[in-house]
């Protein structure tokens, strides 16, 4: 019975931490979806950069 008990509280202490991951992640999901594409632009301009002087400077 004290395994049974045991698990229980287990889970409930997991659902109660994904709770508050969720909460977590939506309070900060605007600022994380601009954070990313900025970083994602960045990511691309650089990409660019490096493929055309890539070109360039082949021959």
């Amino acid at each position: 019975m004290d395994k049974i008990i045991g698990w229980c509280f287990g889970i409930l202490l997991g659902v109660i931490a994904l709770y508050c991951a969720v909460q977590l992640i939506q309070s900060i999901l605007p600022t994380l979806i601009v954070i990313i594409g900025v970083l994602a632009l960045v990511a691309v301009v650089i990409g660019v950069f490096v493929v055309i002087s890539t070109w360039r400077n082949r021959w």
